[in-house]
């Protein structure tokens, strides 16, 4: 037995406003060092802007990954402007799976949906920037095909 979970029959489809609900308390279940330190900041507004009454079409790049039993990660992303010194793309803002579901491809099978996404609207780049302490988020991406950026962050405490 190698450890990682089996794969169970996933549903990787666009979000939808319903979903808000299940985004968030899959979100506010994962603490500790199961959760991301670059990523909480994103949720709430991402949410914020799927629960609009009056939105007609789900958000840009913005996925669930459902089983039978109910959602089990989320993807949300957006379209990146050139406002950061950034090429244009898309930028992965925040994503999770269910801590005992990892390990299992759900995070590359919402990886690849966002892709498909680029591609299919001619997108070139797929951006996704963390802190230096998600460690454990920057080797899942590389393991889905990221690479470390040309580009360099500089900051300075005061």
């Amino acid at each position: 037995m190698s450890g990682i979970p089996e794969s169970p029959d996933v549903n990787v489809r666009q979000i939808r406003q319903t979903d808000s609900d299940a985004v968030r308390a899959l979100d506010s279940s994962i603490q500790g060092t199961d959760r991301s330190f670059t990523w909480d900041l994103y949720v709430k507004r991402l949410l914020s802007i799927i629960e609009l009454d009056w939105l007609q079409y789900p958000p840009w790049g913005c996925y669930v990954a459902e089983t039978e039993s109910g959602l089990v990660g989320f993807l949300l992303a957006e379209r990146q402007t050139t406002a950061y010194g950034l090429p244009p793309g898309a930028r992965i803002v925040a994503m999770a799976v269910e801590p005992t579901l990892r390990r299992a491809g759900i995070g590359k099978m919402l990886v690849q949906a966002l892709e498909r996404q680029a591609r299919s609207e001619d997108i070139k780049q797929i951006y996704s920037v963390l802190l230096a302490e998600d460690e454990r988020d920057s080797k899942f991406l590389e393991s889905a095909g990221f690479n470390a950026s040309d580009l360099k962050i500089y900051a300075k405490h005061v």
